[in-house]
């Protein structure tokens, strides 16, 4: 058995070797592509592997996400049942979606871009601002992150309502399920956040329909994925006012390319996918475990279901 260490960032990559061997001494880990020999492979920790990668471990037997999501793996890659695959569970990771989102939010209300675009006039032009009482949030998504980042904002004084595919109940925050209960709360809430996970069922669910049954003036926030988005779409929508504007943190093609029309517009607030960011310190013991686990032949913690997606 060996573990295979496997990112695109050469320093990521050395900074989870040396975590994994001063907590493993006694296993073989290796960072792709130096590997001593593939069919030794057991234990594949990733993000974006490359195409074609898992072809190349026959014996695999699980694969670590170094993230919450798994889409990099799952939409690029066929994995056969009998490999296992975890996600990264980590509350340091859900908190910082909470305050991500949070920041964007208590910006827009108290007009801050308008006060700093203002400054470099020196344009001294007052404008009313929001309350936080006055103001209602949709949470898309009630996973783990989802449902913290829904409680949190209700904690705050906030009226928050979310939605999911199967119904849940959160204390003090109106819940929502199907097609006609996303409707509802989008009709509703001046800010939506976008927390879901990236499935076949979810991939382009911020389209035209969607854009439209959001209330007149609100605020949309995708801290998802990309691919949740219909670009043209969501573009058409703030053009025409019948959004306000967006702050988007993920996209479809990242780095965001230069050409992108979303990085000129007045109304768009980008951020190269900082939502929130793995610290190996955090999580590389839930990653420990799971080597362990599979050695012992006992299910990973954190485990995905690869026909759900999440």
């Amino acid at each position: 058995m060996s573990i295979a260490i496997y990112t695109k960032n050469e320093k990521q990559s050395q900074k989870w070797f040396e975590a994994l061997k001063s907590n493993l001494p006694n296993e073989t880990i290796e960072i792709y592509p130096d590997i001593s020999n593939l069919d030794l492979v057991t234990f594949l920790v990733c993000w974006k592997p490359e195409e074609g990668l898992l072809d190349k471990l026959p014996n695999l037997q699980a694969i670590q996400s170094l993230g919450a999501g798994v889409d990099h793996i799952l939409d690029y890659h066929t994995v056969p049942a009998h490999i296992q695959v975890s996600k990264v569970v980590d509350d340091n990771l859900t908190h910082d979606m909470w305050e991500h989102a949070m920041s964007i939010i208590m910006s827009d209300m108290k007009n801050l871009s308008i006060h700093s675009k203002n400054q470099s006039t020196k344009t001294w032009k007052p404008k009313r601002y929001k309350r936080i009482r006055e103001v209602s949030i949709g949470v898309l998504g009630l996973g783990t992150i989802g449902k913290y980042v829904a409680s949190q904002f209700s904690i705050t004084g906030f009226k928050v309502g979310g939605w999911s595919r199967s119904k849940k109940k959160i204390e003090h925050v109106n819940t929502f399920s199907g097609e006609s209960g996303l409707n509802s709360l989008l009709s509703v809430s001046d800010y939506i956040v976008n927390i879901l996970p990236l499935t076949p069922g979810t991939k382009g669910i911020i389209n035209h329909n969607f854009l439209s049954n959001m209330k007149q003036g609100s605020y949309l926030i995708n801290i998802g994925r990309g691919p949740h988005v219909v670009d043209e779409d969501l573009l058409s929508s703030i053009d025409s006012g019948h959004i306000r504007g967006a702050g988007l943190d993920v996209f479809h093609s990242e780095p965001l390319p230069e050409g992108s029309p979303f990085w000129n517009h007045p109304s768009i607030i980008i951020t190269p996918h900082v939502a929130s960011l793995t610290h190996i310190n955090s999580v590389y013991a839930q990653v420990v475990e799971n080597y362990k686990r599979l050695k012992n032949e006992k299910q990973l913690i954190n485990l995905v279901d690869l026909i759900k997606g999440y």
